[in-house]
């Protein structure tokens, strides 16, 4: 079975329940404000609620583009959740001369499946 054709049933899926029909044209929207609101919490204490709603978001929004096979919003919003692990990274090393061996694992894992989200992009077109 194709990845595709797995995303256009899990779309399918979502299209039946009424409150994923309401969220699936908001996805990328979500995804989107969810990711800046995740960088920016890294720069500004948001509060923990803020922090863990936007974290939730981010993932829940992510499956909501993928399942509508929009794989170019997906790289996107995976390029910004790996810009804030990398911030966080950064921000270890430089401020507490240590290594933050979990942002860095998030890095590399976020950052493999945005880079495998564009080149399907670029399959797609």
């Amino acid at each position: 079975m194709k990845f595709e054709q797995a995303c256009q049933s899990l779309n399918a899926y979502f299209a039946q329940h009424p409150v994923f029909r309401i969220l699936l044209p908001l996805g990328v929207p979500l995804l989107l404000v969810c990711a800046v609101l995740q960088i920016l919490g890294s720069f500004i204490a948001l509060g923990g609620l803020v922090n863990a709603v936007t974290y939730i978001g981010c993932f829940l929004a992510l499956i909501l583009v993928v399942s509508a096979c929009n794989f170019r919003m997906a790289a996107l919003g995976l390029a910004l959740i790996t810009a804030d692990y990398l911030i966080s990274l950064l921000r270890s090393i430089i401020s507490y001369h240590s290594m933050n061996w979990g942002a860095l694992l998030n890095l590399l894992l976020f950052g493999w499946l945005a880079i495998q989200a564009y080149r399907k992009s670029q399959t797609m077109s």
